[in-house]
């Protein structure tokens, strides 16, 4: 029993840090859906958006793995940073009814980020360290900042030429369809959340987000080499 003891406490001296930022993530993103529901005084809109950012996260997330794994051959992916991408993804998809896209976007890359290699470093996953972690953080907020702005330009210059990307960007766009549901739940002119809300969120989720996924594939790589140039490096 004093070994467990002694086990514990040696794991909670080493990843102390890792600990308090998982757990300060958490009371963040408590304090997003609470901030959320007080503002509109429903639930429902809420937990609709909240949902949608949850799936879109993961299926951003596994996007960057296909196209990481493209590049190397090797599959790269491990569960903390689903569970990252879901946290970051549910946060973003609840911050776009409070602030815009740009800033959500952001934000959902920045706790997927954070919290996913801090939850690695408390699980026995890859082991990094403080200053590579908000490395990582910044630069994925800044990726996800940047292509967001870049591919709303580019794709409503193509819905103009092109008509498959005419539901990318207007005002019959699945993102206008989308919001559009989510301010009549606000309201309560609606009760009812259709799958169909769903499609529309997700599509245009990831649409929004395809630049950041391929380019998130490539950096996961560049980092991976770079980590694996400094091991033999330094061997």
């Amino acid at each position: 029993m004093e070994e467990k003891v002694d086990n514990a406490c040696e794991w909670c001296k080493e990843n102390w840090q890792s600990i308090v930022s998982v757990f300060v993530t958490i009371v963040i993103v408590v304090g997003i859906v609470i901030l959320s529901i007080s503002t509109f005084g429903t639930a429902i809109p809420v937990i609709a958006v909240g949902v949608v950012g949850a799936i879109v996260g993961i299926s951003g997330q596994l996007i960057s793995v296909i196209i990481s794994c493209a590049i190397t051959g090797d599959w790269d992916g491990n569960w903390q940073s689903y569970i990252g991408s879901a946290i970051g993804g549910f946060s973003g998809g609840v911050l776009l009814l409070l602030t815009n896209p740009i800033a959500a976007c952001s934000a959902e890359a920045a706790i997927s980020t954070f919290f996913g290699e801090n939850l690695e470093n408390i699980t026995g996953g890859q082991k990094r360290s403080t200053f590579e972690i908000l490395f990582d953080t910044g630069l994925s907020t800044g990726t996800a900042a940047f292509f967001s702005v870049a591919l709303s330009k580019i794709t409503g210059k193509l819905s103009k030429k092109i008509p498959v990307f005419k539901r990318l960007s207007g005002i019959n766009s699945y993102d206008a369809s989308f919001k559009m549901v989510i301010t009549k739940l606000k309201q309560g002119s609606i009760k009812k959340f259709h799958y169909k809300t769903i499609r529309n969120g997700v599509i245009s989720g990831l649409s929004g987000g395809a630049l950041e996924n391929i380019a998130s594939g490539f950096f996961d790589e560049i980092k991976e080499w770079y980590d694996e140039w400094r091991e033999l490096s330094q061997n």
